[in-house]
């Protein structure tokens, strides 16, 4: 009677394990179309937005074939010869990143300075950088450095307030200098010395010293040609130091040190090679190309509203860029220091811990709540408080900050958490003090995961409009910003703004095409954490 009671048994247990594989199964089918359809969606989505911006279909054949000779073939055929040498893919990865990023970070570098003007933005940058470089200079000589740490972004702060009160008096004194000199010291100096300092890592002093030196005799050389030839060398400094400086240390290490896969820094030359060529060949032989909005014309120009093949997003561009800065300055530190506090500092028990975790409960609220309730904060707080004007630079920037200070907090909670204790209990066992432990070993392991969390963060906000609109940020500006408390707006209202225009090739080509370039900001700001969190994780 046994015998069937087991059979049973083992048949339910067979069934059971089925019907439990057949779940995981259908659950994991789920994923996958899921995440298919999403993927799809946003293929269909860009497709259809690359459409109206680039107006691909206006080109001839031959434009295609030009291009198709030109750069996709060599391009590929570059691609496919490098793909099985893995010493010639990571020279690739490090050509790329020195060519396209110092494009990318000379162009905004540029753009920002021009607008904030390189006077002012030399004055600050001076008193933020001579007092932590004196304290960090005066804690090497002196045996107990326990406070030097801390003292660091305190002396940085009250250079700030010093050169806020003594403006008035330095900024005539400054006026003098020729605008390159300003280029010079903000850009120059700083790009020379980190060269420096990486070269005598490497090699010894001497040579970084050199390097150094031929860094920043390059820029008063270019300096010099452009009085020479009545051109204005500030653009060919800060390309020279930000995109220049870099392709070449790159290039020169492949060539002298890492000499295997030497071959895998040709690939920015043939990608610019092949786009010069293709253009000089277009206009040779006059070919019709492609009849887009997305243009020099919208990246430099103003804004047109009555003729949309002269609109222009280059205020708004540049608006853009300096309320994501000065968002970025405002919430990080902020952030990442009550991420610190409440993770390493903050009582676990009594009245302390329970003020604590109500704490962590309301910062964790605020990161769900609706960004339009942020944008009545900055409303109450800056306009109505403060009694700031509408529409400027520091209210937009201080709203958006509000807006993801939460979001910053959080992450940067999970990161510093994520940090293995046992790390901790040996650096303390080592003697080492807590700042100590927090700077060498906390911070440095989770520093990937605080990025990633920031850029994620500001990514969120670069496309916000509810809180811009609340606080009376104008849709529509034609001059960039010039400071602080300056007016500016943002690429997401512009958008807006296109879209309600009465002429239909302003609510297609010009939004789509806007689109484009805020897509490609926050695609940029991405790669810039990706790049930032796959140094430290390879260094730690």
């Amino acid at each position: 009677m046994a015998a069937p009671a087991e059979e049973t048994a083992d048949f339910t247990g067979d069934a059971a394990l089925r019907l439990a594989k057949l779940k995981g199964r259908l659950f994991e089918v789920g994923l996958v179309a899921a995440t298919l359809i999403g993927i799809l969606s946003l293929l269909i989505l860009f497709v259809q937005i690359s459409i109206d911006a680039i107006g691909p279909f206006a080109a001839s054949p031959q434009w295609y074939l030009i291009y198709l000779g030109t750069l996709l073939a060599p391009t590929a055929a570059y691609t496919l010869y490098i793909r099985e040498q893995p010493a010639a893919r990571d020279a690739n990865g490090r050509a790329f990143a020195a060519a396209v990023g110092g494009l990318v970070l000379a162009l905004t570098a540029f753009v920002v300075i021009d607008a904030l003007s390189p006077y002012d933005v030399l004055i600050y940058a001076l008193f933020a950088a001579v007092p932590p470089i004196a304290v960090w200079t005066a804690g090497r000589r002196v045996e107990r450095s326990t406070y030097i740490g801390p003292a660091i972004p305190v002396s940085i702060v009250v250079g700030l307030v010093v050169a806020a009160v003594t403006y008035g008096v330095i900024r005539p004194m400054v006026g003098i200098l020729a605008t390159w000199i300003a280029y010079v010291i903000v850009i120059s100096v700083p790009v020379s010395a980190i060269l420096g300092v990486l070269v005598a890592r490497r090699f010894s002093r001497r040579r970084g010293l050199l390097g150094g030196t031929v860094v920043l005799s390059g820029a008063l050389f270019i300096a010099i040609g452009g009085i020479f030839t009545n051109t204005p060398p500030s653009f060919w400094i800060v390309l020279y130091s930000l995109t220049g400086v870099p392709v070449a240390y790159v290039v020169l290490d492949q060539l002298t040190v890492r000499r295997e896969g030497r071959i895998g820094i040709a690939g920015p030359f043939v990608v610019l090679g092949g786009i010069l060529a293709g253009a000089s060949l277009e206009r040779e032989f006059a070919i019709q190309g492609l009849e887009g909005y997305l243009t020099p014309t919208l990246l430099l120009n103003s804004w047109d509203g009555l003729t949309a093949s002269n609109a222009g997003v280059y205020p708004q561009i540049v608006g853009s860029i300096i309320i994501v800065g000065f968002m970025g300055l405002m919430a990080f530190p902020v952030g990442t220091g009550a991420a610190i506090y409440l993770e390493e500092y903050a009582p676990s028990s009594g009245l302390g811990g329970w003020l604590t975790t109500i704490l962590e409960v309301n910062i964790s609220n605020l990161a769900g709540v609706p960004s339009v309730v942020y944008g009545l904060l900055g409303l109450a707080l800056f306009r109505n408080a403060l009694g700031f004007g509408p529409g400027l630079v520091v209210s937009a920037a201080a709203t958006l900050g509000l807006l993801i200070l939460p979001i910053v907090v959080v992450s940067a909670q999970e990161a510093i958490r994520s940090v293995p204790g046992s790390l901790r209990q040996a650096s303390y066992g080592m003697g080492a003090s807590r700042w100590q432990t927090l700077r060498e070993v906390v911070i440095p392991e989770a520093i990937p995961g605080i990025l990633t969390g920031t850029i994620l963060a500001l990514g969120r906000a670069i496309g916000e409009t509810a809180p811009l609109v609340i606080i009376a940020v104008a849709t529509t500006t034609y001059s960039a910003p010039t400071g602080l408390l300056d007016g500016a707006t943002a690429l997401p209202l512009q958008i807006f703004a296109s879209a309600s225009n009465a002429k239909p090739e302003f609510r297609t080509g010009v939004v789509a095409a806007t689109a484009v370039v805020l897509l490609a900001l926050m695609l940029t700001m991405n790669a810039i954490a990706i790049v930032m969190r796959n140094r430290y994780e390879s260094e730690h």
